[in-house]
């Protein structure tokens, strides 16, 4: 008896398609901003040295140059000014009588207050006009902490005043509100409305851009397009832009290329990773 052999059964393997746990990105907006960004300690130090003032609640009296005060035996001090007066002092005599107070205008008595404002006003402005990057900046930032707390520590603010004629910086409440106001309103104009007129777009195989206020949208493929983060400036980038940084980016090939200049994006860090990984997917698509 012959038999036959069993059939032999065969299997082919399965094939599954690679998942990736890496979500896609679609698009990337980078949006410049203009140098106004940077002014936001003005605004919040101004409205900081406003309520302290306001709390404070001392007077300002404006008196004449020949002006005596005299502690009589009460207790009490009374200012003699022979000659002329002042409009102050005038109001005051008019309101003695009423509930109204005699010198309404609020003014601190500290006197590093009004010179810690305009110190932090001349720097903000020095900041965003003068670039300082890499090891400048960082020296520039040890020089100011190093004479400002040598100078505290021996409480020569006063002394420094004095020598300069007495000229203390004085600034009564409503300029404190007047000045952080009109630039906080400045502030979130640009900072809200206007720069975000200014942009660049990153999406999977386009690049769209917008230059300024009612310029037209540009579009640029992603081939062969390159990235530069310039270095950072200490002072603005990190201590006052959260972060920021300056972004040139590179479209285009050969004679039609073009070099687009974004200053001040903020988050520039992983926005830019985000933008590496789109681009990254993209040309790993094309590729399989």
């Amino acid at each position: 008896m012959s038999s036959t052999p069993p059939p032999i059964e065969t299997t082919q393997p399965t094939t599954t398609a690679p998942t990736s746990t890496q979500p896609r990105i679609n698009e990337v907006k980078l949006i410049s901003h203009s140098s106004l960004f940077y002014w936001w300690p003005v605004w919040l130090l101004a409205f900081f040295m406003a309520i302290w003032t306001f709390f404070e609640n001392n007077r300002l009296a404006v008196v004449p140059p020949n002006c005596t005060v005299v502690l009589e035996a009460a207790g009490e001090y009374k200012l003699k000014f022979p000659g002329r007066s002042t409009r102050s002092l005038d109001d005051a005599a008019r309101v003695a009588t009423s509930d109204e107070p005699a010198f309404p205008t609020r003014i601190s008595e500290t006197p590093w207050l009004g010179a810690l404002f305009v110190i932090g006003l001349i720097i903000t402005i020095l900041i965003t006009n003068v670039p300082l990057r890499g090891l400048w900046s960082f020296l520039m930032i040890i020089m100011i902490i190093v004479v400002a707390l040598t100078i505290s520590l021996l409480g020569a603010w006063d002394e420094i005043f004095k020598q300069l004629g007495n000229l203390h910086i004085y600034i009564n409440m409503a300029g404190y509100l007047f000045i952080g106001t009109a630039v906080f309103i400045m502030w979130a104009l640009a900072t809200l409305i206007f720069d975000r007129r200014s942009y660049i777009i990153f999406t999977p195989g386009q690049i769209r851009y917008c230059e300024h206020i009612g310029d037209s949208v540009h579009a640029y493929s992603t081939v062969g397009v390159s990235m530069e983060k310039q270095r950072d400036d200490l002072f603005r980038h990190y201590i006052l832009g959260f972060g920021s940084g300056d972004l040139i980016v590179r479209v285009g090939a050969g004679a039609d290329r073009r070099e687009i200049r974004l200053p001040n994006v903020l988050f520039i860090g992983w926005r830019l990773k985000y933008v590496e990984d789109m681009l990254r997917q993209v040309a790993t698509t094309n590729t399989q």
